[in-house]
């Protein structure tokens, strides 16, 4: 029997809060900027009133140079060659500025956050809901004994853990429902939010709560860069918010992945939506994967009723949701997975068996773009030997006085069209550990569905209520 994903009555006053930005300077990243401003646009787009919503940023209003930049645009083209064939790109063109988010309540701290939870949560009724979102740094828990008390970095070096947030959260109407979007490292943690004091052992919170967290408690996240061009991100939230706004960040339309065809994009759907979108090493899950993973089971001796982890594709597919189905498969699409085995292909292609050659690890292997940067680099330096030193005063003049002489060198070489296709096929091209970690999310939505299922067999009636306010909360949209 397939539990029944029925969209919720999502009516209700809505409150946002929106905390972002890194803990100091040096780790306060332009795309941690601009992945709040995005937010604001869709949220604007979607007529949500600016009065009910509340950013902290970073240290505030504060005006200092508090953010990380990089504009690579405005890099002169002699000095992005000279790096790159000579010495090191990263942090070319570095520079510090004040941030640029608008309407900021303040900066991210414990104190400013515990504020705006005693001054506007007495006002929110039951059926409210609060939508949390998060683009900061993340940490690690600090206890071994609790490996999922994972922290959201904030200002000056400040942390909030998973069990403050609780703390946080009981203290509104026990009707107020949250939503919750976390793409800082180890954010999975934030995900059994749901438990008392973040615990599965204290028990289900009588609070509605879900989210989507761009990966799991041990791992860190993608995204984070000082570098200005957003047509370059990658990061959880650049798909879940191009999702439910229809555009991406640069206004270009994308296919609304409205999976069941209702005229909406729910939240599972973003979700789902990034989760075939994103090729990054990010493991995103959502409070719905995690709770299935405490509560429901597989087939094994002690449930001899429940179905088997390695249920066939098909059957699988039949128990899935529009959403499901989706990531099913338009991973097996993107992997090249076929058949009733699928899982079984997943689990085995995920860990390919390492080479067992015999010395020490050499580091990666020398890629063709490689070969040719250093035949064109060794084709300029037979023409201007002084570029062994860059401190040379002619390698200073080809970066200044003689830059044009140097960049028509450079691009006028036989070899330099080749290269630049490979090198730009190089940058947009999936690491191996980005296609494993695409094995592990085919692997998690099979698991999903099988253990949603038999959560339902099992008859916990009460774990069954639980989960399904849990879906509910996932299948609603922003706005109305």
């Amino acid at each position: 029997m397939l539990l029944a994903m029925t969209a919720a009555n999502c009516s209700g006053d809505d409150y946002y809060l929106t905390i972002g930005g890194g803990y100091a300077p040096s780790g306060n990243q332009a795309s941690l900027e601009r992945n709040v401003i995005f937010s604001q646009r869709v949220l604007e787009e979607k007529n949500i009133p600016t009065d009910r919503q509340t950013v902290f940023f970073a240290d505030g209003d504060k005006p200092r140079a508090d953010l990380q930049v990089i504009d690579r645009k405005s890099i002169p083209t002699a000095n992005q060659l000279m790096a790159e064939f000579f010495g090191s790109q990263t942090d070319l063109g570095l520079s510090y500025r004040n941030h640029r988010v608008p309407d900021v309540s303040g900066a991210t701290s414990v104190a400013n956050i515990r504020r705006w939870f005693e001054s506007v949560g007495p006002s929110m009724q039951d059926n409210d809901r609060l939508f949390l979102y998060v683009t900061s740094h993340g940490n690690g828990s600090r206890s071994r004994s609790q490996p999922y008390n994972t922290s959201i970095s904030l200002w000056n070096n400040e942390r909030l853990e998973v069990t403050e947030l609780v703390e946080m959260l009981d203290e509104l109407p026990e009707g107020v429902r949250v939503i919750a979007v976390m793409v800082q490292c180890h954010a999975g943690g934030f995900a059994r939010f749901v438990y008392n004091e973040g615990d599965p052992d204290q028990g289900l919170s009588k609070q509605s709560r879900c989210g989507f967290f761009a990966t799991v408690h041990d791992r860190p996240a993608a995204g984070c860069t000082p570098d200005v061009d957003e047509s370059t991100y990658v990061e959880y939230s650049t798909y879940f918010w191009e999702a439910i706004a229809g555009h991406n960040r640069l206004n270009q339309p994308v296919e609304l992945p409205d999976y069941n065809g209702d005229g909406h994009v729910s939240f599972d759907e973003a979700h789902a939506y990034t989760l075939l979108s994103s090729d990054t090493i990010d493991l995103p899950i959502s409070t719905s994967s995690e709770f299935l993973s405490i509560e429901s089971r597989f087939e094994s001796n002690q449930n001899p009723d429940l179905l088997p982890r390695d249920l066939d594709y098909d059957e699988v597919l039949r128990l899935a949701t529009p959403a499901d189905r989706a990531v099913l498969e338009g991973l097996s699409e993107q992997l090249e997975l076929s058949g009733q085995d699928r899982l079984a292909q997943a689990d085995r292609l995920k860990n390919p068996r390492r080479s067992q050659r015999r010395g020490r690890f050499r580091g990666r292997s020398e890629t063709p773009a490689d070969r040719l940067r250093r035949q064109i680099a060794s084709s300029l330096k037979s023409r201007w030997p002084e570029l062994a030193n860059l401190l040379n005063p002619v390698a200073v003049d080809l970066l200044t006085t003689r830059s044009a002489d140097f960049v028509h060198a450079v691009e006028s070489h036989p070899e330099y069209s080749r290269y630049r296709e490979l090198a730009d096929g190089e940058s947009t091209e999936m690491s191996d550990r980005e296609k494993r970690v695409k094995y592990e999310r085919f692997i998690l939505a099979m698991e999903n569905v099988i253990l949603r299922e038999n959560l339902v067999r099992m008859g916990d009636a009460d774990a069954i209520a639980h989960f399904q306010r849990i879906v509910e909360g996932e299948s609603c949209v922003i706005g109305d």
